[in-house]
């Protein structure tokens, strides 16, 4: 067999397959957008370096920013990631953009992709380590995140939406106890965990519960994007009427069919990270909302945990939620990149 094959074969198999509406996993059918926040590398070479992995044709719009067209992952954009970036190219914006450069992260955001050429992604984040690009652990102010901007399995009615944001709110404090973010990433508004209620009320519907239970649920628990696994851009797409009664988020949101998963940091240079490992603790929350068993099981544990506060988690609880998880707890190791899966 061609060894490019294998290889090809090989890193894919680091990203397994999202299920499809009626659960059944999907070669290729869903697709991923990702945004990977970085620093300590300029953004020319940074570019040069997506050139250099991906082809295609790179150019440069404005100041702080740059487009890479008809790539093997198609277009994307670097650019950095700050309200202030300026609108023109010209001798001032970019002195602004060369002060900015030492305070702001670079940012790269794809277009959605099929799960194929998320190796390629990869490869182009090895690369970017291998030039000196930073992740979070690398500065105590960093909190640099990498988000997945998952594709809903049914993007037109969002029936897969309920299970998935209980799943998700289920697993997240044992998520974050198996492998801790960085301070930096704790200290920042921008991944906060799920409100107790908000899963408490989710845990209550339990699996059965349509999409508008689930937003009556956000509407009374969530007030803004700022947590592990952002609603409100599906919840924008699936219901945009209503959606625009939140006048304070209205503005703010781009209506799209996906879970933002933003939870996940970027980390540079630490062994065993990759992207397919947040791939796969993704994946984890995908499979457990296509289990109803396992789903039971996980809301049952909340019940029996009602009164124990999770925050730290409860060592006790930890453990039941790793067994009633069973195999697919190796999905999100213990102890993080580089634990034995």
């Amino acid at each position: 067999m061609d060894q490019n094959v294998t290889e090809t074969a090989l890193a894919l198999d680091a990203f397994p397959p999202l299920p499809g509406a009626d659960g059944d996993e999907r070669k290729d059918g869903r697709r991923t957008g990702i945004e990977i926040e970085f620093g300590d590398l300029d953004d020319e070479p940074a570019a040069a370096i997506l050139r250099d992995c991906l082809g295609g044709d790179l150019s440069h719009p404005k100041a702080g920013q740059w487009r890479l067209e008809d790539s093997r992952i198609g277009g994307l954009d670097l650019y950095l990631d700050t309200r202030l970036r300026p609108e023109a190219t010209s001798e001032g914006a970019e002195l602004a953009v060369d002060i900015a450069r030492r305070v702001v992260p670079l940012e790269i955001v794809t277009e959605p992709l099929a799960r194929s050429r998320l190796p390629l992604v990869e490869r182009m984040m090895d690369a970017l380590s291998d030039a000196g690009a930073s992740g979070s652990r690398d500065g105590l102010l960093y909190g640099f995140g990498l988000h997945l901007n998952v594709e809903l399995a049914d993007p037109e009615n969002g029936t897969d939406m309920p299970r998935t944001a209980l799943a998700f709110a289920l697993l997240e404090p044992w998520l974050r106890a198996r492998d801790p973010l960085d301070v930096s990433r704790r200290v920042l508004p921008f991944t906060r965990i799920f409100p107790g209620a908000f899963v408490d009320a989710l845990a209550e519907m339990g699996g059965d519960a349509d999409l508008g239970h689930l937003l009556d649920a956000v509407d009374a628990h969530i007030s803004d994007r700022n947590h592990g696994l952002d609603l409100l851009p599906a919840y924008a797409h699936l219901a945009p009427d209503r959606f625009a009664r939140r006048q304070a988020e209205a503005g703010a949101v781009k209506a799209r069919p996906t879970y933002h998963y933003r939870m996940p940091e970027t980390r540079f240079g630490t062994p065993g990270w990759s992207l397919g490992y947040e791939w796969r603790r993704w994946i984890l929350a995908e499979r457990v909302a296509a289990d109803p068993d396992c789903l039971s099981r996980l809301c049952a544990l909340r019940g029996d945990f009602e009164n124990v506060p999770l925050r730290p988690p409860h060592q006790d609880w930890q453990d039941r939620m790793t067994e009633a998880l069973g195999p697919l707890a190796q999905l999100a190791p213990e102890g993080g990149p580089g634990a034995p899966q």
